[in-house]
């Protein structure tokens, strides 16, 4: 029998799916994996989505999206980006950003092209990279307060050098870059003609007094060469909804769409409708995580506290990057303990190329974030015990 594609067989699975999947049929786990909110989705949203049920909205849309949910994105994007983009060239609602990844990187790739990306970094970015036929390019960031910086980013540029993926608010470490940052960034990107996918998915979780980070797309000279990847699923609990967008020029757009269409033809047309609901009626969403995000935060920045472990205080997102080198255990192997003998699930810094880290999400209730703090005291005063016997 002839070989699988040769890139689909290089690529990995994704490490914190990987971890999840091992508890499945394990009890009492406390799990703080999955980038999942615990909250519901809005009411109103929930609502608007039931409707559409009921008025049988349940048939195939445009491709590109249903133009009403192309126009509210187009109006979001207006006011949260100061910038215009025609909903009808461009813009694709995907099926979650998780999908605009790979268009993204399927459209502007071809094979032995090299796509820069900062680790730690979401496993998506790599395997999408992968599975294009291009090759990512790691920038550690660990030395670097876990941004990428302008030095860093020159130093690995090649001839092959194609894209840049940025994201902040960052998964797994919720760092932020400032304007000056970014600005050093673009002068990089610009004076190497290089494309750039942000991510922008977390930038309205965020802990500052604006309440969003700056996106690289909002520069001077960016725009063309940029593609916005973002979505509902994190600023309302709407993960399972499964609904994103692109935002890029038309020449870009028009390329994606290729991909888009041949891959899954539409987003489903009940949560087009959710999504409207949700970035028009429950735009106040974010806010209100946020609110909550702070005081769940508090809980685990404490306790690590005591714990003596240092982490990478996050700016935005919902996740806590914490230092684990002084355990004198690989972050698998600390992860994989954690769930054997101490019943709580964290992901390995390794799935995110950055092992010596795992990273905790506090997109969990408060009570439960309490008691795996209390779990995760003893594992660590356990291995602190043996590392120095």
């Amino acid at each position: 029998m002839k070989s699988i594609n040769k890139f689909v067989k290089v690529a990995k699975q994704s490490g914190i799916r990987h971890i999840s999947d091992f508890t499945d049929d394990l009890t009492d786990i406390i799990q703080l994996t999955v980038g999942e909110i615990d909250l519901p989705t809005p009411e109103n949203t929930k609502q608007a989505g039931i409707q559409a049920i009921k008025n049988n909205y349940t048939k195939y849309t445009s491709n590109r999206g249903t133009e009403t949910l192309r126009k509210t994105i187009a109006n979001f994007a207006d006011t949260h980006y100061s910038m215009k983009f025609d909903w009808r060239k461009e813009i694709i609602v995907t099926v979650g950003a998780s999908e605009g990844i790979d268009l993204a990187l399927r459209t502007l790739c071809n094979v032995g092209d090299e796509v820069v990306i900062a680790a730690p970094a979401y496993p998506a970015y790599v395997s999408s990279t992968i599975i294009a036929g291009a090759k990512p390019v790691f920038v550690d960031t660990t030395k670097t307060n876990f941004k990428m910086t302008a030095d860093a980013l020159e130093a690995v540029i090649t001839p092959q050098t194609k894209v840049v993926i940025l994201n902040y608010p960052n998964n797994p470490t919720g760092t932020i870059l400032k304007q000056t940052e970014l600005l050093a960034l673009a002068k990089v990107i610009i004076n190497h003609d290089l494309y750039v996918i942000t991510d922008d998915v977390y930038d309205l979780i965020v802990y500052n007094s604006s309440g969003q980070a700056q996106s690289i797309v909002t520069l001077p000279n960016m725009r063309e060469r940029t593609i916005v990847l973002n979505g509902v699923s994190k600023s309302h609990s709407m993960t399972g909804w499964r609904i994103g967008y692109v935002l890029a020029s038309m020449e870009i757009i028009d390329q994606m769409f290729k991909v888009h269409q041949t891959n899954v033809g539409t987003a489903t047309s009940i949560s087009q409708i959710a999504a409207i609901a949700a970035l028009e009626q429950d735009a106040d969403n974010p806010q209100k995580l946020v609110k909550i995000f702070k005081e769940r935060k508090e809980i685990v920045t404490t306790a690590l506290d005591e714990m003596g472990l240092t982490y990478v205080d996050p700016q935005g997102a919902f996740y806590i990057f914490v230092n684990i080198n002084n355990l004198k255990i690989s972050s698998w192997e600390f992860s994989i303990k954690l769930i054997q003998d101490y019943k709580l699930a964290v992901v390995p810094g390794s799935a995110f190329s950055a092992d010596g880290y795992v990273r905790i999400s506090y997109a969990a209730d408060k009570k439960i974030l309490t008691e795996a703090m209390k779990r995760l005291k003893k594992a660590v005063n356990d291995l602190k015990t043996i590392a120095n016997s």
